[in-house]
């Protein structure tokens, strides 16, 4: 979600507004004249907590107390501007600007003050055209290449990952290497109708996100093994920025192999994340899945998918360094036992920056699979594990003609060991290539 990684409002705030309202707020907040000794108590304590509330970054009662304060004083400008930046800091532009321009017209406000009003009410203007566009579109392209040493396993031996999206698929016989060319392009929308709310002291937005992308993989030789996803998402999100977002998504993935339909899987993916202190994260994230095969050689594994996972995250070096480690449960009960199987997953990896505007990342997972029925032949129950490392980097580019561009490289090794000879394999796929979002 990109929405939650957006820089914060304030940060230009300080910078604009501090230095130049520094004498004026230093006195109190009635002027002496006006002053009635047990009414002037009481303003001055009540904006004394409303700026404690605001230091505590516990907007909502700083609101309610600078609300409260200038219901009863309404000239007290040193308390509206304060309420403008309450505003502006819950993205609330419409209010901040309204406070911060009654400010502004208030002809005792003192010249300097008044140009650093004006700088406030700009940066309101940009950040708000900025960060709350009603419609955001963004579209990203990758195209680049790929050395695969076992293309007869198909996208995988039992699962691949495209598009967020697991599915089936029989494997090879024999190893056979070769080449692909790689393109995934795409568009992501996110609409904000100005949905906020409160949860607690801060303040959250409610957007809704869609993404439509296609993948496509076409082997130089082997093209009975080209690999074609088409993918189309969307969903609700609520973001509480610095505290915890959720989405619910609604996910279809087409998915053809050598040309030809395979499958079309149905998904209802529900997640969560809370931000623990400034370090930790927390996150759980499901799939719920109808995988309808088209018949064929795959008959019998259409099915229900299940999965649920667990994930944490701790951030070093100034939150450059990004290590995370879980684990997760699935469930695929299909028409066929032979294809029904459970089983758990652990994992863990890290991304980490590494150089200027490059970084480096890795992953290790391993997964047992508990398959129900009888293999064919064999006439015992198949049982894998699938041990998957990735590796690999990511360099941006912020200048020449590749600017805005991304240079990407990764490395994927996986090992599968199972009590059926037949479908014990290792593979590695090394990718190269550019992508650049717009």
């Amino acid at each position: 979600m990109s929405t939650a990684s957006r820089r914060p409002a304030g940060a230009c705030l300080t910078a604009f507004v501090a230095p130049v309202l520094a004498l004026w707020l230093a006195g109190p907040v009635l002027p002496v004249q006006a002053q009635v000794p047990a009414t002037a108590d009481r303003a001055q304590q009540d904006f004394d907590a409303a700026m404690a509330a605001i230091e505590q970054q516990r907007l909502r009662t700083a609101r309610e107390r600078l609300t409260n304060l200038l219901a009863a004083n309404p000239s007290l400008s040193r308390a509206r501007l304060e309420l403008a930046k309450v505003h502006y800091l819950s993205r609330d532009y419409a209010d901040a600007r309204r406070e911060a321009q009654r400010v502004l017209d208030d002809p005792n406000t003192p010249p300097q003050v008044r140009a650093t009003v004006l700088a406030f009410l700009a940066q309101i203007d940009a950040d708000e055209r900025r960060y709350a566009p009603r419609h955001l579109w963004s579209p990203f392209v990758y195209a680049g290449v790929m050395y695969d040493s076992n293309v007869n396993i198909g996208p995988a031996s039992d699962v691949i990952d495209i598009g967020g999206t697991d599915f089936t698929v029989a494997p090879g016989s024999q190893e056979t290497s070769d080449w692909a060319g790689v393109i995934n392009a795409g568009i992501a929308h996110t609409y904000n109708p100005d949905g906020r709310f409160d949860w607690g002291e801060a303040q959250g937005d409610f957007v809704w996100q869609s993404e439509l992308d296609g993948y496509y993989r076409g082997y130089f030789d082997e093209t009975d093994f080209n690999l074609g996803v088409l993918t189309a998402r969307t969903g609700p999100a609520w973001i509480v920025p610095g505290s915890w977002r959720a989405y619910v998504a609604l996910q279809a993935d087409q998915i053809f192999l050598g040309g030809e339909n395979l499958a079309l899987f149905t998904s209802l993916n529900p997640g969560i994340a809370w931000q623990l202190g400034d370090d930790w994260e927390l996150a759980l994230d499901a799939f719920l899945t109808d995988r309808n095969y088209r018949g064929g050689d795959e008959f019998g594994r259409d099915g229900d998918y299940q999965s649920g996972s667990v994930t944490v995250g701790r951030y070093f070096r100034e939150r450059s360094l990004l290590v995370q480690a879980g684990a997760s449960y699935y469930n695929f009960d299909a028409d066929a036992d032979r294809y029904s199987y459970d089983g758990p997953e652990v994992f863990a990896g890290f991304i980490s920056q590494a150089w200027t505007n490059g970084s480096v990342f890795a992953r290790v997972g391993y997964r047992w699979y508990d398959f129900d029925g009888l293999e064919p032949l064999f006439n015992v129950p198949r049982d894998d594990d699938e041990l998957r490392v990735v590796a690999g980097f990511q360099h941006d580019y912020r200048e020449g003609w590749l600017n805005g561009w991304s240079l990407v490289g990764s490395w994927t090794w996986t090992d599968n060991q199972s009590d059926v000879a037949i479908y014990e394999y290792d593979r590695h796929q090394v990718s190269l290539g550019l992508s650049r979002g717009f």
